[in-house]
């Protein structure tokens, strides 16, 4: 066997360095990095290392260095030996489409999440990684107007794609919360203009309210508005 290809997963306590001494080491035996992944859920690492070992008969000396670092970290880690047909087999199936599913709401709750991931399991979408975009919310001291989102970056080719898009509208009314489909290409990170409802989403006033205010007939328009957005009555009826 010419080569050796190891899956290294190093879980535990968040260490700085912790990824700069372990690469370090490998690449002292000349590894070559064929995928990395890191996340931090409350000082609580998970990285993963799949490398390429070319001198095989060093590996045993890699595995005992890693090992000794970990443990002088206070890290737990696990080698993961991955066959070539096993690593090819992985690569094809990177060439698949990649969406991006983007989840907001004033909080995020298990339930809105488990109806979302199953509804684009359904449609044959496979979560490759889910990214918090906004900060934590304090539970002691909450603030009035929070967001809390998070993006699922997914891989294939949805199933009845305007079924699985109505079915998320349908759970967007229901569980109060907004999404965003997009497909994840160099397009949707070039883009530099966003077109959106601003009054309470953007900004945490009603504009018309505003300017109403400043012509005295604040407390008139207030109560049309707040009538519109109960649905006593249509908006096209509330503008005139």
């Amino acid at each position: 066997m010419s080569n050796e290809i190891i899956l290294l997963n190093i879980t535990g306590e968040d260490r700085p360095g912790l990824t700069g001494k372990i690469t370090e080491i490998l690449g002292r035996y000349h590894a070559t990095v064929l995928d990395i992944g890191q996340t931090n859920l409350h000082h609580q690492l998970s990285l993963g290392i799949m490398f390429l070992l070319q001198n095989v008969e060093h590996s045993g000396d890699l595995f005992r260095d890693v090992l000794f670092c970990c443990t002088e970290l206070g890290v737990q880690v696990r080698f993961t030996p991955i066959s070539e047909s096993e690593y090819d087999a992985w690569v094809g199936r990177q060439g698949k489409s990649r969406y991006v599913v983007t989840l907001l709401g004033h909080i995020i709750t298990a339930r809105q999440i488990s109806l979302v991931t199953q509804c684009l399991a359904q449609k044959g979408l496979n979560i490759d990684s889910i990214l918090r975009l906004t900060g934590r919310k304090s539970i002691k001291n909450p603030t009035k107007h929070t967001r809390a989102c998070i993006e699922f970056s997914l891989r294939g080719e949805p199933r009845d794609r305007k079924e699985m898009q109505s079915k998320l509208m349908r759970l967007s009314s229901e569980m109060e919360i907004d999404f965003s489909f997009q497909r994840d290409d160099m397009f949707r990170r070039m883009r530099r203009l966003i077109c959106f409802d601003m009054d309470s989403t953007l900004i945490q006033t009603e504009c018309i309210d505003e300017l109403a205010e400043r012509n005295g007939v604040g407390k008139e328009v207030r109560a049309i508005t707040e009538s519109a957005m109960r649905g006593e009555i249509d908006f096209k009826e509330s503008f005139t």
